[in-house]
């Protein structure tokens, strides 16, 4: 029988295997099976990943979230259901978050290389229906990655971030803030070294391979080799949830350092996909105009298509007509201006030109006030989960 944990024990793997299959249920009970073809595990668990905290008095809970993915034949799931079954299905586990997609398998016919799909296809665990339904995704190796997928990475990787250090500007304190600083740091990290790995076609779906290949490459480069011990920490802090493995246990120290990683292998990342050098936050929307995540006559096709649709709302063709750059484009432009305007995580101390940038884009001023920084954030963040 496939593994859920790394490092558990039988009992541990028993016991997360009876809180699935009530999982299993409750989603197939709530979405109904017709048009269903099968139920899919992925993220940490369904790579045999999973993390159980090891608490004094504690069986060991589950640390990592609960990644669900729905693929079937119909054209959608309504998104409330989605939305009732992630609130549910995060009681019924006892975790924070649960993730519960859909995604129609016609999709699979002409889909392009991407870690999503790769991961799926590699690192997954099908608990319910047809058990061959991921020989329709395309076949393609890791080395078929293209770079924009570290780019990728670090937006959404940088958008998680970004909630911690709202937490931090509303005030939380607890648990809860260490954890999250803790999660984000190493996503954050972990996120540099898949860059490091993609940009030399070593990228893999399993952590613990990952961690081996990173340090294949820093044998190999002197400039990869302060990075092995910080990418180890937070491999092993993502498979284990020990955080006696990280570098320091001050959730504002940790976001602090996730932030200059973060500017730094972005930087590195964007300068050899666009092949600008990036020395000014406020110039990268402009390199995004030439060089944006998809090829130009797809986003030239999707952005007439949006724009048909805004042209009713004048707020939004005004934001396009300030930046015309439309969904994760866009939010990979401003997210530097409003992540690296955090000058230290816990403080209140922005960057004024960065914010000054953002808000031109945003709200069509170059006026900053006090709360602009928190609605840049807010929005950039939206529902997501870090």
């Amino acid at each position: 029988m496939e593994e859920l944990i790394y490092q558990g024990s039988a009992d541990d793997e028993e016991r997360v295997r009876g809180i699935l299959e009530r999982a299993v249920r409750q989603i197939t009970q709530r979405v109904g099976r017709s048009g269903l073809e099968a139920l899919v595990l992925t993220g940490g668990f369904g790579r045999g990943e999973g993390a159980l905290t090891r608490e004094e008095g504690s069986p060991g809970l589950p640390f990592n979230d609960f990644d669900f993915l729905l693929i079937g034949t119909r054209p959608r799931i309504a998104p409330g259901v989605l939305r009732d079954l992630r609130t549910s299905l995060s009681e019924l586990l006892r975790v924070d978050f649960v993730d519960v997609g859909y995604i129609r398998s016609s999709q699979f016919r002409k889909a392009e290389p991407t870690i999503f799909l790769y991961d799926l296809v590699n690192g997954s665990k099908i608990l319910w229906g047809s058990p061959d339904i991921l020989k329709r995704v395309p076949s393609f190796a890791s080395s078929d990655l293209p770079l924009s997928e570290a780019t990728r990475l670090f937006l959404n990787r940088g958008i998680g971030l970004l909630y911690t250090l709202v937490l931090f500007e509303r005030g939380e304190t607890g648990p809860a803030l260490k954890k999250n600083a803790a999660v984000a740091w190493s996503k954050v990290v972990l996120a540099a070294g898949d860059g490091i790995l993609l940009r030399r076609k070593l990228y893999h779906w399993s952590y613990v391979e990952r961690m081996k290949r990173i340090g294949e490459v820093a044998r190999l480069s002197d400039a990869d080799g302060d990075f092995l011990k910080t990418y180890r920490s937070a491999a092993l802090f993502k498979l284990t949830a020990d955080f006696t493995v990280l570098p320091t246990q001050d959730p504002a120290e940790l976001c602090f350092e996730a932030r200059s990683t973060h500017e730094k292998y972005f930087r590195w990342v964007e300068r050899e996909r666009t092949l600008a050098d990036i020395t000014d936050w406020r110039e990268y929307p402009v390199v995004l105009l030439r060089v944006g995540l998809k090829p130009l006559r797809r986003r030239i096709r999707e952005s007439l298509t949006e724009l048909r649709s805004a042209v009713a709302h004048f707020d939004t063709l005004g934001r396009f007509a300030r930046l015309p750059l439309w969904g994760e484009e866009r939010r990979l432009a401003i997210l530097p201006l409003v992540l690296y305007a955090v000058r230290e995580a816990g403080g209140l101390s922005r960057e004024a030109s960065y914010l000054e940038a953002a808000c031109r884009i945003e709200f069509g001023r170059k006026r900053v006030e006090t709360e602009d920084w928190r609605l840049l954030a807010s929005a950039l963040v939206g529902e997501s989960h870090p």
